[in-house]
């Protein structure tokens, strides 16, 4: 169903997590008889993608609607499935369903399917509405991590890191246990962990509980995960809110990327109607007909079983623009090579083989050349330039001390509050913290230019830790120089080092990890990080945890042991970027770490989405 799941010889198959998912939906489904309507909250319209595809729903007769206050439903639908998030707020509008179809359809059934787990509250606030009774199956669907491509699993709740570091609410961390409690069933048990920071602690914390739990159920055999890598996001906070200058970090940044699919105006793409179909790597452009769609709008799906974009979307966006005009150069001649000394037979499969694969490339070209030439108008912009130079004095802590003329400027100029916000963040960060008095000069610059509304905001930030007084510490500037955060020789094609996915700068994280592939590397590392807020901590499950499961082990001779990969699961607790994912690959590429990555997170965001997760609500 999702054959770019399974990759090329990836060891981890999660083909077999998105077929899980899929089956214990069909399984809660088949336990529903009659005629039935899937109404789906809005968040869970992406996620449901990543799980089945619509003909499962088509082959079922089973309509899929958007939960809206009204619901119109034909009077001879016995049954209304709603899947959605637990969320009580969403309690109002299911009530509202249920009493206005009771007037409409008597002995029609409701029922929830909650993801990933059941809301005792949302039952509580239904029994409170007084249709509680109306309500046959309340069940949960285990969705915990979905697979969003062959390295890549989330969890898809981008409000994560605001929920417990603002709002106290630490539900995503105990899911985020379960999920990988899961995987392990999955997979085998993971015998090597590391971690840094409070959250990814108390999540593994969760998650070795759990696992003990079920000792009795699994037998705890090693699987194919060697060791995982647990990071929270709050012990880096620059890089979420740095700039990614990688082809598919900035397509997301500026067009925002949602379960794989890119979605955007038809009139940016050229006509496709005269090209042929056949097997090839382009993108396959789908005229948009999903629940939220429009007949204006086209979706590109972008994941690693799209050739071209697979090779494209790490890139540094200046060696995108080169490629595509290669790629462009070398599809024109093979497609105009001269056929004067070709046989009969060899034109003839020419056409019936080749030319369908040229023209499929000629085609996915085309598209990416479209969206190369949207992001280079707003990468030319002269407020993005100023901007990232901004930014950039900052990552290597120039003037981190005294107010920025530059942020002055753009607060005088009212200019979008988050952009400014995002900067002054930038800074705080990099100077670990601000002295009082630097602090409330910019609190009172905000407050006098956005009114006092702002000061709401600026208390999320400050709860979230993007915001504080100085500590005596000054983690970034020493770990600046430690772990080499900066590279002042980089280059962007054909890079040498992670640092080109911020063109100089390397996400803290990323470098985290690519210490601890070293020898003794995060015995190293553990003096190195220890100013960084939370614990460092290392554990080991022995068999005794016992969690096991069905695992994806490439069968090898002794003899050929030492030339596996080892599988590292590195999960990123509050969220990772594109740029940061860019980078774990980078370093898996390099043959002499001989490491092939997992990368785990509760959501992949970008500077605007995470920004914006944590503005007054």
């Amino acid at each position: 169903m999702f054959p770019h799941l399974k990759g090329h010889g990836q060891r981890v198959n999660l083909q077999l997590l998105q077929e899980a998912a899929c089956r214990e939906l069909v399984q809660q489904l088949e336990r529903i008889e009659g005629s039935k309507v899937i109404v789906l909250d809005e968040t869970m319209i992406g996620p449901l993608d990543l799980v089945t595809r619509p003909k499962l729903f088509a082959d079922r007769g089973i309509r899929l609607l958007a939960l809206k206050p009204e619901l119109h439903l034909p009077r001879e639908v016995a049954n209304v499935v709603y899947v959605m998030r637990p969320r009580v707020a969403l309690m109002e509008q299911l009530a509202a369903h249920v009493k206005a179809g009771g007037r409409a359809a008597a002995g029609r059934q409701y029922h929830i399917l909650f993801a990933p787990r059941r809301s005792c509250l949302c039952v509580s606030q239904l029994e409170v509405s007084g249709v509680l009774g109306s309500f046959g199956h309340i069940e949960e669907l285990a969705w915990n991590y979905l697979p969003l491509d062959v390295d890549l699993v989330s969890m898809e709740m981008p409000n994560a890191f605001r929920d417990v570091s603002v709002d106290g609410d630490t539900s995503s961390l105990y899911q985020a246990a379960v999920g990988l409690v899961q995987l392990q069933r999955l997979y085998g048990r993971i015998p090597k962990i590391y971690g840094k920071g409070e959250f990814a602690h108390r999540v593994w914390e969760h998650a070795k509980q759990l696992g003990r739990d079920e000792r009795t159920l699994y037998n705890g055999d090693k699987g194919v995960v060697d060791q995982l890598i647990l990071l929270d996001r709050s012990i880096d906070l620059l890089s979420p809110l740095a700039t990614q200058l990688t082809y598919e970090g900035l397509i997301d940044e500026f067009y925002g990327i949602r379960q794989n699919k890119l979605t955007l105006p038809a009139e940016n793409f050229p006509s496709d109607g005269a090209l042929p179909g056949g097997g090839g790597s382009g993108p396959r452009v789908e005229e948009s007909q999903s629940l939220l769609g429009d007949s204006e709008k086209k979706t590109i799906l972008l994941h690693s079983g799209e050739q071209l974009y697979a090779e494209l979307r790490n890139k540094h966006f200046n060696e995108v623009t080169k490629l595509l005009a290669r790629k462009a150069r070398e599809i024109h001649v093979q497609m105009h090579a001269t056929s004067q000394d070709k046989s009969v037979q060899e034109i003839k499969s020419f056409v019936e083989n080749l030319l369908p694969q040229l023209m499929a490339q000629k085609k996915a070209t085309s598209e990416h050349t479209a969206i190369a030439g949207l992001l280079h108008e707003q990468v030319n912009a002269v407020r993005f330039a100023d901007d990232l130079a901004a930014e950039q004095e900052f990552m290597v802590c120039a003037d981190i001390d005294k107010q920025s003329v530059y942020i002055e400027d753009l607060i005088a100029c009212r200019v979008e509050l988050n952009r400014v916000l995002r900067l002054i963040c930038m800074q705080c960060h990099a100077a670990s913290g601000f002295k009082e008095k630097l602090l409330n000069h910019y609190k009172r610059e905000l407050v006098h230019v956005y009114g006092l509304e702002v000061l709401l905001t600026i208390s999320n930030l400050e709860k979230s830790g993007l915001l504080h007084l100085q500590t005596e510490s000054r983690a970034y500037s020493v770990l600046r120089k430690t772990l080499h955060l900066t590279v002042d020789d980089n280059v962007e094609i054909e890079p040498k080092d992670i640092s080109y996915v911020h063109s100089f700068y390397a996400p803290l994280t990323a470098r985290i990890v690519e210490h601890s592939l070293k020898p003794l590397g995060w015995q190293t590392l553990k003096s190195q990080i220890n100013n960084l807020p939370g614990p460092t901590f290392e554990d080991f499950q022995a068999q005794l945890v016992g969690i096991g499961g069905r695992h994806t082990v490439t069968t090898v001779s002794e003899g050929s042991l030492l030339n596996v990969p080892r599988v590292v699961l590195v999960c990123f607790v509050g969220g990772c970027t594109f740029a940061e994912i860019a980078a774990l690959r980078f370093l898996a590429a390099q043959e002499d770490n001989n490491v092939e990555f997992l990368i785990a997170t509760t959501k992949v965001v970008n500077k605007h989405s995470f920004l914006d997760s944590l503005m007054s609500s």
